[in-house]
């Protein structure tokens, strides 16, 4: 994916921690936790149709919308795509990468004409949390109530389109 150079140096500490502080997902962050966040991000950039995260490909990092929009697909065993959902500024995808060597589940292609994203890649992420016992810990929790919110709302979705009564 191309990377801008300039928003490397001019955004990657200032815009990356202002998304991360405002991202649910490290909510429990301290200033200086997030600072030492940001340092790792990166700015990339990338035009409508890129996709950035491949289904049944390993991922190697976390993506925060910074401008424009993603659309989130399923592929079937034919190739027929489903749409899952689209994320805006500020919403965030491909965390899973972060803490399992599964590979993806679903497509992840820019939507907007062109789309910029902070990027936490899984090595640096991973050194970060070795390192600190008490950050990991408040990370995974805050992974934790992520999956279950999302879980949650993929119950009720799944019951809505399904339309079955409660037993």
């Amino acid at each position: 994916m191309p990377q801008d150079e300039a928003s490397l140096d001019l955004f990657g500490a200032v815009d990356g921690v202002e998304l991360i502080q405002k991202t649910p997902l490290f909510a429990s962050l301290g200033f200086e936790e997030t600072q030492r966040l940001a340092e790792l991000t990166r700015i990339e950039t990338a035009p409508r149709g890129h996709l950035i995260i491949e289904q049944d490909s390993l991922g190697q990092a976390l993506y925060i919308v910074r401008e424009g929009e993603v659309t989130v697909w399923r592929r079937d065993s034919g190739g027929q795509r489903d749409r899952i959902t689209t994320l805006g500024v500020g919403e965030l995808f491909g965390e899973m990468s972060l803490i399992e060597d599964a590979l993806a589940s679903v497509d992840v292609e820019v939507s907007s004409d062109e789309a910029a994203f902070v990027v936490v890649p899984r090595d640096g992420f991973q050194l970060m949390l070795e390192s600190n016992d008490r950050l990991a810990a408040r990370i995974y929790k805050a992974f934790c109530r992520t999956l279950s919110d999302r879980l949650r709302h993929m119950t009720t979705r799944y019951a809505e389109l399904h339309d079955e009564p409660a037993r």
